[in-house]
């Protein structure tokens, strides 16, 4: 039965199935953000609990490649290191993006935290009265590059609602 799953859901399937699933939030979140439908759909553990579980399904697969429930005994459990090279350098990092099961599981990593981090814009600004037209730019950016909106956002909100602290 995992074989069947796991020929079904390729890497090029949960890629697509990433990529066009968190569009329509997106989407709600720019121009619907005060909606119920929108604030039932992104303010709730599901949306992040898919995205969680893809991203462990896939880091499982790149630490366990196959057969991993047979391989788990037998592997050497300093072959597990070999995943964390990332942090050893940028030569390192960038032959693991070679691996396309670990480019994956960045891009998912990805659309998570961008994901996570247009809903807090948006439901910071409708908590300060920010217009959503304002945002709609930031929110936009953060989907492409999630820090530069959020630095976007924060010099609006500064220059609007006069109101930047480092906790709230």
């Amino acid at each position: 039965m995992l074989e069947t799953i796991k020929d079904f859901f390729t890497l090029e399937m949960i890629y697509q199935f990433a990529n066009i699933g968190v569009i329509p939030l997106w989407l709600l979140i720019i121009f619907f953000p005060s909606s119920k439908i929108t604030q039932g759909l992104v303010n709730n553990l599901f949306i992040p609990f898919v995205l969680a579980l893809t991203y462990g399904y896939l880091a499982f697969e790149q630490i366990y490649p196959s057969g991993a429930f047979e391989n788990l005994i037998k592997k050497d459990p300093l072959d597990v290191l070999n995943n964390f090279r990332l942090y050893l350098g940028l030569d390192e990092l960038m032959s693991l993006m070679d691996n396309t099961l670990f480019v994956l599981i960045f891009w998912i990593h990805f659309l998570t935290l961008s994901l996570f981090l247009g809903v807090w814009i948006a439901n910071d600004a409708i908590r300060l009265n920010i217009h959503k037209y304002i945002v709609i730019f930031p929110i936009i950016l953060t989907y492409f590059s999630g820090p530069v909106g959020l630095f976007l956002y924060l010099f609006l909100r500064l220059l609007i609602a006069q109101k930047l602290k480092l906790h709230e």
